[in-house]
Parts: C-alpha cells; structure tokens; sequence
C-alpha cells in the first residue's frame, strides 16, 4: 500500500493484497481511495476495494452423512465495493457523516440440498447479490470522556431481483459511552 500527496487537500491511497491458499488458488484484491480535504472542516473520499473469502473447512468439508455432504470444489466469495463518504467538523467535539455506497458480490455460499444425497450442502450462488445504500452518523464525545454516536442506515440487497431475507431496509444505532 503506498499513499500520494497530489495537492496540499488532495491524496490518493493504493494497496494490493496477496492471498494464496491450496484450496482456491491465488486471489488478488485491489484498493483505492481519492481523498479530498475541501475545507478545515469537510472531507470527501471515493473509496474502491475487491475481497474475498475461502471457504472454511466446515463449509468445505463437513459430511455426517445423515444431515450434510462436503463440498471440496467450492470456491471463494468476492465483493466489490465502492463508497462515497462526506465528514463534516460541526463543533470541535461533533463529526456527521454521509455515505452512500455499493457492494457487487459473486459466488457467494449458502446452504442448500445435493442433487445426489438429497443432504444439505454448502453450494455456490451462480446469481450476484447487489447491495446499495445510504448512512448518515453523528459522533460526539466531551471533554470529560462521554460519548454519544448515532446512525440511521437505508439498504436494499437483492438476488435476481428479490430482496434477500434478514436484510434490513433500515438500520439505527445508537450509543452512549460514560466512563
């Protein structure tokens, strides 16, 4: 990873990261960020990154042949991600922020039934799983040591279309922290 001061309120960020495992092979996963430092108190950032996820060895290889079969040819999960981020310095103690973004994400593993055994097995989604959505936070914490952070989160993630179960349209958050 290597950062690049282009301007004084410019920067760009660029990494790659290496993985190898003997089950999937050599993946790559590529990241970038153009952060843009408008005022003393309002940033922008573009954000890209690629990442993947091997199966573990339950997923893989678990077979009690009365409940589930192993899968050894399944392969990684891989998201794509893009996100644009606004912070902005309300007071010296308060930062908001608002981000939208998108997540593309391939081969993705889920349970499902073998064809052969009629047992459940760990498969591979041949159907994308998109995501995009929308966050706005507030985060101030005091001189005395007390926080208080919030967020409201607006979603949709689908496959083919339909939105995908325990995938929540909204999301809030809040907490307080007092030492």
């Amino acid at each position: 990873q290597d950062e690049w001061r282009i301007t004084d309120t410019l920067s760009a960020t660029v990494g790659l990261r290496y993985d190898y495992n003997t089950w999937i092979g050599n993946r790559l996963s590529p990241r970038g960020a153009l952060i843009w430092q408008a005022t003393p108190k309002t940033t922008f950032k573009a954000l890209y990154g690629r990442a993947h996820r091997a199966p573990n060895s339950f997923e893989r290889d678990y077979a009690d042949g009365v409940s589930q079969v192993a899968n050894p040819g399944l392969n990684s999960e891989a998201i794509d991600t893009a996100e644009f981020v606004t912070d902005y310095q309300l007071l010296p103690n308060t930062r908001l922020r608002a981000a939208a973004y998108a997540w593309d994400m391939d081969n993705v593993m889920k349970l499902g039934i073998d064809p052969i055994s009629g047992l459940s097995q760990y498969q591979q989604s041949s159907n994308k799983v998109l995501a995009r959505g929308v966050e706005l936070s507030s985060d101030t914490t005091w001189d005395w040591g007390g926080r208080l952070r919030g967020s409201y989160g607006l979603q949709n993630a689908e496959q083919q279309g339909s939105h995908l179960p325990n995938s929540p349209y909204h999301l809030g958050k809040l907490n307080i922290s007092i030492p």
